[in-house]
């Protein structure tokens, strides 16, 4: 298995996706969201032309009918005709003003048969509906807190609401960049965002926790980084299971689908990525500032070879100036090892003979042979 030290660029990471995450929110409150007539109450016509058309142009029909701020979004699949438009006002969208658009649209681009349709809401059903949607989203965070804190610690609990705001931030900037409207449906695309994110995040924390008890010389960062290699294949494999369904429901899917689709595959995506590279940093550099990871991370960038001593054994053998049987004197001598820290290996012991000649026979030594004389 492969570990990628991705801890290395932690600071890299929480920077660029916090700047990712602010541009994402300016877009929120300056470009701002469409809130649909669920939330806001008001008028919504659906309409479909047999000739193409385009939004400003039908934008500049509707505006001529007396429609104040209209919204209007080109939608397809809603419905057999060529080119469909979602036309979203206030009240002051009337029946009148309704007929009077409808025929503007009809004289210039041929409405299609049975395309047309009107959704009425009004505005106590629909702050009522913004009040409700927002619980549910306090309700699930709070709940989260809750487990993560009691599973784990805060010091995991905040990291994971930090990637929390991160998805969500950048799901709604996208929202508002790409013009859609927000809707209920949007809103159950959220919290769906949130259990699955939450659920990748756990994984990973779950994983460096265990690894906590196995490794008891390395720092955080190489456990996270550890952690992160055994369960990113998992992850990025499940994510691609449920994103090609979204694929699908992207493609062949009728507006609201398509809505509540191309939320939950950025949720997926950036949930995904969140857990690794926006929470599990943010844990590391929290629990490096405890003592017992302080000292590992000082020790692990103080580096170089340790020294340890270790006996030396000599042998000295009789008949060489000693007296009696063999006598072993002990040194310390330094061994110096440059691989892991901490790590004995034993010495392997020389002994120097020094070879001698010995004569086992008194047989006098042969004197050479003559040659005889002729």
């Amino acid at each position: 298995m492969r570990i990628i030290p991705f801890m290395r660029y932690k600071w890299w990471f929480l920077l660029s996706l916090t700047a990712v995450t602010i541009f994402a929110i300016i877009f929120v409150f300056v470009v701002r969201l469409d809130l649909g007539i669920d939330f806001r109450g008001g008028v919504r016509l659906q309409v479909g032309l047999e000739q193409t058309a385009s939004v400003d142009s039908v934008r500049s029909i509707v505006t001529n009918a007396g429609v104040q701020d209209p919204v209007v979004q080109s939608v397809t699949g809603a419905s057999n005709a060529k080119n469909s438009f979602m036309i979203t006002a206030g009240e002051d969208f009337t029946q009148d003003k309704r007929t009077e658009v409808t025929n503007a649209l009809d004289a210039q681009y041929k409405v299609a048969p049975d395309s047309t349709s009107t959704d009425v809401v009004g505005a106590s059903f629909g702050a009522e509906t913004t009040r409700r949607a927002f619980i549910a989203i306090a309700v699930a965070i709070v709940c989260i807190i809750a487990y993560l804190s009691l599973r784990f610690n805060y010091k995991f609990a905040i990291p994971a609401i930090v990637a929390l705001i991160h998805v969500v931030g950048l799901t709604l900037g996208i929202y508002a960049a790409s013009n859609r409207l927000v809707t209920t449906a949007t809103v159950a695309a959220i919290l769906t965002i949130l259990g699955y994110s939450v659920h990748d995040t756990i994984v990973v924390f779950d994983r460096m926790r265990e690894n906590t008890g196995f490794m008891r010389k390395e720092t955080y960062s190489e456990m996270a980084d550890l952690s992160i290699a055994q369960t990113m294949v998992r992850s990025i494999n499940t994510s691609i299971c449920v994103l090609l369904p979204l694929l699908a429901i992207l493609i062949f899917g009728g507006p609201t689908l398509k809505d509540f689709a191309f939320a939950l595959t950025i949720g997926v995506i950036t949930g995904t990525y969140s857990s690794f590279f926006v929470a599990t940093p943010l844990v590391v550099l929290w629990k490096e500032r405890e003592p017992r990871y302080r000292k590992r991370l000082l020790a692990a960038g103080a580096g170089g070879p340790d020294v340890v001593f270790e006996p030396a054994v000599a042998i000295v053998e009789p008949g060489n100036g000693s007296k009696g049987n063999g006598s072993k004197a002990a040194d310390k001598t330094p061994v110096v090892k440059p691989g892991v820290a901490g790590a004995t290996q034993p010495r392997a012991s020389q002994k120097s003979k020094k070879g001698k000649t010995t004569s086992t026979s008194k047989r006098p030594p042969a004197k050479a042979q003559k040659k005889p004389t002729r």
